[in-house]
């Protein structure tokens, strides 16, 4: 059986999905791509994991998960995950995350972009099994510190003096990008849970 259901742990994501984010050669920066329109590169990620449900408090809101590797942690569940009480102990999670990055070319003068977070979500109606549709977004202006045209890094630092790398793939030019231009960026992020219950014996019985 699979009901949908909700990422609410970005914590427990991150320390999740790590395994499989290390498995990416090196850890190499992300490669951003141009997206057609003049002035733009994206990037795209997918991680997938799974855990197993500890425990259930539903008075609390919170679950206590195990991921593949053995790391656990209790997570807070949002009001807008109806029917928490149809989770139980034993239930496996499939935790589905992706990530964009989008880079906007902002002209000379534009105006700085403080790091504005934008969360939007639904839920389904009180018939329908535990779930919410989440998305997240952060939208800042970053400024290019440093361009490497022979592996083509480009470093950025975001408004807090934080530096950050990515790679330009090779259909987009570095020839006008130098030091000091400014780029708008967003990054956002999708989980989408699904919940596995074991079988129940009962229903097999005919």
């Amino acid at each position: 059986m699979r009901i949908s259901f909700v990422a609410f742990s970005a914590a427990f994501l991150v320390a999740a999905c790590a395994s499989s984010k290390q498995e990416q050669a090196g850890s190499q920066p992300v490669e951003v791509h141009p997206t057609g329109t003049p002035g733009q590169a994206a990037a795209t990620s997918y991680h997938k994991m799974t855990a197993t449900v500890l425990a259930v408090d539903t008075t609390s809101r919170k679950l206590t998960l195990r991921a593949n590797d053995g790391h656990v942690e209790t997570v807070d569940v949002p009001p807008e995950v109806r029917r928490l009480n149809e989770i139980t102990a034993g239930d496996r999670i499939v935790v589905e995350v992706q990530d964009g990055l989008l880079f906007e070319y902002q002209p000379a003068g534009t105006a700085y972009v403080p790091p504005t977070a934008v969360v939007a979500g639904g839920r389904g109606g009180a018939g329908q099994p535990p779930g919410v549709a989440a998305a997240g977004a952060v939208q800042s202006t970053v400024t290019v510190v440093a361009i490497d045209p022979k592996t083509r890094i480009v470093q950025i630092q975001d408004l807090d003096g934080n530096r950050y790398q990515v790679k330009a793939g090779p259909k987009i030019s570095l020839d006008k990008l130098v030091v000091g231009d400014r780029l708008l960026a967003t990054y956002v992020t999708s989980v989408a849970i699904s919940v596995e219950k074991p079988p129940n014996p009962l229903e097999e019985v005919k």
